[in-house]
């Protein structure tokens, strides 16, 4: 990760309470997070407690990051927390943090290297730690440290679709259904992110179905899309949340012949009685059955 730039450095002190919204512990660039690849915690004491004087003590002595989740590692690993017998009193110089500005300190790593971790651990368990001096008191004498900090990373939001299969299709185009076509196959189709301005809203809509088998023949409930009215089966059903589903047994539900295996089906979204492409939803979706299940 780039390091922030000199100018930027400068101004940090007095743009961060802004900047991170008050937040005393907060990584660099939140929507670039990926457990395993480099990141920055940057931390500003003066958004702390300062229960424990670490404020005072940063004025002349280098911090320490003390971190326990999403793992900490035991005495002896090369990035235990503390040294010797008493840890609290000697931190790691591996720990050691960066200083950016007056009381604005940072540490850089990889997550799921530092903490030899899954990807999923981290989203799980977040960062929680706190900031000391290299001796952080204890053993009679005050403690000097932050109050505990953590950071919460959620995994990315997958991406909402508008049209996909259940099960869910595989491959790159998510048109290899992992089932028999004895079983029930689903089309859904979420209105609410339909961009095409005359199918927002849908109150009815149908599906018009071609059905291949695996010598190349084609079958149809509906001869055409403008014909799909005509076939109570093919209407889909809407649920309150605009979202429109779909579902059959292929098998029984496209007739061909004995002896021939169903291959493909191809679907279009439509509302009855059609009259111009401004009543579908853009797009024929196709689907291989792999010749009757994978």
């Amino acid at each position: 990760m780039k390091h922030l730039k000199s100018n930027f450095i400068a101004l940090l002190a007095f743009v961060l309470p802004v900047f991170a919204w008050g937040q005393a512990a907060f990584l660099e660039k939140p929507e670039e997070f990926k457990p395993d690849k480099p990141c920055k915690i940057i931390v500003n004491l003066k958004l702390t407690s300062n229960e424990w004087g670490i404020v005072e003590a940063a004025n002349n002595e280098d911090m320490f990051l003390w971190v326990w989740k999403p793992a900490e590692h035991p005495a002896g690993h090369p990035f235990a927390n503390g040294i010797g017998g008493a840890a609290w009193k000697n931190s790691n110089d591996a720990l050691k943090m960066t200083k950016e500005s007056d009381g604005v300190y940072s540490y850089s790593f990889t997550p799921t290297e530092f903490f030899e971790v899954e990807a999923a651990t981290v989203f799980k368990e977040d960062f929680h730690f706190l900031v000391k001096p290299k001796d952080g008191g204890g053993y009679g004498d005050p403690d000097i440290k932050t109050e505990d900090l953590s950071i919460s990373v959620d995994p990315p939001a997958s991406p909402i679709v508008k049209v996909q299969s259940v099960p869910q299709g595989k491959g790159k185009k998510l048109d290899t259904i992992a089932s028999s076509t004895a079983d029930v196959f689903s089309v859904v189709y979420n209105n609410n992110v339909e961009e095409k301005a005359s199918m927002q809203e849908a109150e009815e809509l149908y599906v018009y179905i071609v059905a291949y088998d695996d010598l190349g023949n084609e079958y149809k409930i509906a001869s055409s899309p403008k014909r799909v009215a005509d076939f109570p089966e093919l209407k889909m059903t809407k649920s309150n949340d605009g979202i429109f589903q779909f579902s059959c047994i292929p098998d029984r539900f496209i007739s061909i012949p004995d002896g021939q295996m169903l291959y493909r089906l191809e679907v279009q979204i439509v509302k009855p009685n059609l009259r111009t492409t401004s009543d579908w939803v853009d797009g024929v979706f196709t689907y291989y059955f792999n010749q009757g299940g994978c």
